[in-house]
């Protein structure tokens, strides 16, 4: 006796089902952005929490209290001026040099060393409650914006009796603090997601900081310290550029160069797009690792 195949079945085997499409690397990340600004709107009460308890704990038993936000950049500048001046003696008004690459590079050295500990430092209420943990690295980069925000404000202040004068350029401050948080942001994920894993990280993190710091010229003047052939070693360092936007802007009072804005903004993107995706690549792992 024949069996008869049914049409039906026929087709189904000359004609398979579509694979299935997955989903894009763009539409991914895409859903990923949406859901965190989506989660971090809904947290915001708990980083602002996070925020005023470290800025009242810091201080709190100290005499002058959170005016030692102010007197911090006020001192180190002063520190800096004294030992330094004579690295660049045609600097005029050396202590305005300094001050505004100093005032950029604490937030940075700040931020990245308190990130690299901030998912390690908060494993208690990682495991006792729900909070996306962005929410960490986040309200350490909000806590030394504050600082950073002061200790403008203090600059400011001190332009006139330090013979500097505010000048139009000045207007595209904000412009170039928003490049450089980005920056620092991208480096702060990148290491909080390493140091949470490999805790070697935050120990070398220190102390490459400190050597950077020296490669960056913020106490000194790169064209008067080192000869023309080297200035191939400032130009492949990342934060060479963003400082000397704020020199440009803040000390020269002349606005900056379109490459060297163009630089900057092609380093700060591409450090938070690979801070952001290191972090986010690993943030479900890093709840075993603590």
């Amino acid at each position: 006796m024949d069996v008869c195949t049914s049409p039906t079945a026929q087709e189904t085997e000359e004609f398979p089902p579509p694979p299935t499409r997955r989903p894009g690397m763009v539409r991914v990340w895409r859903k990923r952005i949406g859901d965190d600004r989506a989660q971090l709107a809904r947290y915001w009460p708990v980083i602002q929490n996070l925020v005023s308890q470290e800025l009242r704990v810091r201080y709190q038993r100290s005499a002058l209290g959170f005016f030692w936000t102010l007197l911090n950049p006020l001192l180190m500048m002063t520190v800096l001026s004294i030992f330094f001046s004579a690295m660049s003696p045609g600097t005029k008004n050396f202590p305005v040099f300094v001050f505004a690459g100093m005032v950029p590079w604490g937030f940075l050295s700040g931020s990245i060393n308190e990130c690299a500990l901030c998912i390690i430092q908060n494993e208690g209420l990682i495991r006792k409650i729900y909070l996306p943990k962005l929410v960490f690295p986040i309200s350490r980069l909000l806590i030394n914006l504050v600082t950073m925000a002061l200790s403008l404000a203090v600059m400011f202040l001190l332009l006139f009796p330090l013979g500097a004068r505010p000048s139009l350029p000045m207007l595209l401050l904000p412009l170039a603090l928003v490049l450089f948080m980005a920056f620092a942001a991208g480096l702060s994920l990148l290491v909080a997601t390493v140091n949470t894993f490999f805790r070697d990280c935050g120990h070398l993190v220190a102390v490459l900081l400190q050597a950077w710091y020296f490669a960056t010229p913020i106490v000194y003047r790169a064209e008067e310290v080192f000869p023309a052939r080297s200035m191939w070693m400032f130009r492949v360092n990342p934060a060479y550029y963003f400082i000397e936007l704020f020199h440009a802007l803040i000390y020269h009072g002349q606005w900056p160069a379109l490459s060297t804005w163009l630089l900057s903004f092609a380093i700060a993107t591409a450090s938070l797009g690979i801070g952001y995706a290191a972090f986010k690549s690993q943030e479900d792992k890093m709840v075993f690792r603590l």
